[in-house]
């Protein structure tokens, strides 16, 4: 009984807690490549910035460098040119930075689509040093 109490009141404590507030790094990398903005999103990367798909148990580097994250956006741009993104769910620890990111989309029949994931950023000289892709889930 005294460990339920004990971990209940942690919930709440917990839950009672004030929201983190979204990071301006992360906020304007988002803002740039809603705008299509791929220089502006190179100027707020580590110059050695890694992306990286997390699967189940796998880690897999997507992109090394910021030159090879510049080719990828460009195009998915192309290929993608009414997907947006949006964030929520904000948690900062340290240099790491945790949020659910939501892109959404026209599909080739007009219809509007999103999808949502985790993704988890860490923060090197103010500059966007790793991101931590986990699998999208559609809304």
């Amino acid at each position: 009984m005294r460990l339920a109490l004990t971990l209940l009141s942690a919930v709440i404590i917990a839950a009672c807690q004030p929201a983190a507030a979204p990071h301006p790094v992360i906020v304007s990398h988002v803002s740039a490549f809603n705008a299509g903005d791929v220089a502006a999103m190179g100027r707020l990367e580590h110059p050695d910035i890694e992306w990286i798909n997390v699967e189940n148990s796998a880690l897999s580097i997507e992109v090394s460098g910021r030159a090879e994250l510049a080719s990828m956006m460009t195009d998915y741009m192309l290929a993608n040119p009414t997907v947006t993104g949006t964030l929520r769910d904000w948690s900062i620890n340290g240099d790491y930075v945790s949020v659910t990111e939501t892109a959404t989309w026209t599909n080739t029949a007009g219809a509007q689509q999103s999808q949502s994931a985790l993704s988890v950023y860490q923060i090197e000289d103010n500059l966007i040093r790793r991101v931590w892709y986990y699998p999208a889930v559609p809304n």
